[in-house]
């Protein structure tokens, strides 16, 4: 069987490796930049992941999974990928986030460790909390290092015997009776039987039946200093859930933090080969403001403004739960969508997912749940990415 993967980001890179272990397929792999670029979803040196659910204990038997297949590519690449030291959640008791965490926790038997306020601030002084906030400390939990972690999967899916071609635009991707033609921006094409779509932000310029199901987002990512040399040592990463929801990963050598902020802080954008990714005065000041609610009521040890600013492109289906099936209206299309919140921790086992479904037509795993999330946005325009409120990814402070 000849497949093609269309898009090695974070997702794309592990279904090229898992397909590459399986035999009688014939995979290619096609990026539009170099492997590992920052320009799409992945980049900025760290991504939080954790091996808590916040939202369904239908993902569980995934984090598992994924963790098994980290440690075997760390291993087979010989390069650590993940820096396990932990990560704290934050909140109300009451959030619904923090509650499904400790249902998780509890039903799982995972490593973990509960927090009142007055240990989290022994604790963890870098924080200003409220007098209700409680903490879980995720044990398992960590950093992961994105481009590296796309690097190697590629890496070793060719040594396996896949191809992997950078700089190759994918145009578009032509369903025929008995396969799919890729179309590539240097005019050939490649004949294939079934191909698996992993593009990220780009998914709907591929397959446009999915325009009204997954929206594209501009992020922002913004690196701060503290006040002084002492003010980040020991801050773990985290994340604060909804309805102040943010995270922070800290560099390795605790000199800075990377700040992030939720979906409707993020720019809507329907094409996003058109949306600015450089930042003039003006619009930096307006990306800076959206941080400003943490530093003041969160981590007031920060200085006022970023040493870093960055752009990213994600993806986000209406029930903020993956797309990953057959395309509507086609065959032997399989698509990969909507992985943002979701997509570097659960890489490796949703490759091995995205690999059954275009090999098999099914996986192990029950995907169910993913099929019966309710939508919890609009999108009101398809053509500019403007939708409504997003209360799961909520971040009171900062929005307007």
């Amino acid at each position: 069987m000849k497949i093609g993967v269309v898009g090695l980001g974070a997702i794309g890179a592990q279904v090229l490796w898992s397909l590459s272990k399986r035999a009688g397929v014939e995979v290619h792999g096609f990026e539009s930049g170099y492997i590992g670029h920052p320009l799409a979803g992945a980049g900025g040196e760290g991504r939080l992941f954790r091996n808590l659910e916040l939202t369904t204990m239908g993902y569980m038997p995934i984090v598992k999974r994924s963790d098994e297949l980290w440690e075997e590519l760390e291993l087979t690449g010989g390069r650590q990928l993940r820096r396990k030291i932990g990560a704290l959640l934050l909140g109300a008791p009451t959030d619904a986030q923090i509650e499904h965490a400790l249902q998780a926790a509890r039903e799982w038997d995972l490593e973990h460790e509960t927090y009142g306020i007055e240990e989290m601030r022994d604790l963890f002084p870098q924080f200003s909390m409220a007098d209700g906030d409680v903490g879980i400390w995720d044990t398992g939990a960590g950093v992961i290092s994105p481009e590296r972690s796309i690097s190697v999967a590629v890496e070793q899916a060719v040594r396996a015997g896949a191809t992997a071609r950078e700089f190759t635009p994918v145009t578009a991707v032509d369903e025929r009776a008995d396969g799919v033609t890729l179309r590539l921006e240097s005019g050939e094409s490649l004949n294939v039987d079934r191909v698996l779509v992993a593009c990220g932000g780009w998914t709907t310029k591929l397959v446009p039946e999915l325009r009204d199901w997954i929206v594209t987002r501009r992020l922002t990512s913004a690196w701060f200093s503290g006040k002084d040399d002492s003010s980040l040592r020991g801050l773990p990463p985290f994340m604060r859930v909804a309805p102040s929801y943010c995270y922070g990963i800290p560099n390795a050598d605790e000199k800075l933090v990377k700040l992030g902020l939720g979906f409707n802080d993020h720019l809507p954008t329907g094409d996003p080969d058109s949306v600015p990714r450089k930042f003039g005065h003006k619009e930096a000041q307006a990306e800076i403001e959206k941080f400003s609610w943490i530093l003041r009521d969160l981590l007031p040890a920060l200085d006022p403004n970023p040493v870093r600013l960055e752009t990213y492109i994600e993806s986000y289906t209406r029930s903020m739960h993956e797309f990953m099936a057959v395309a509507p209206g086609r065959s032997n299309t399989v698509v990969l969508g909507g992985f943002s919140g979701h997509g570097f921790k659960l890489a490796p086992a949703l490759g091995e997912i995205g690999a059954d479904l275009v090999v098999d037509g099914s996986t192990k795993f029950d995907l169910g749940f993913l099929s019966a999330a309710k939508p919890v946005f609009s999108i009101t325009d398809v053509n500019s990415g403007i939708t409504t409120h997003n209360s799961v990814v909520a971040s009171t402070g900062g929005e307007k």
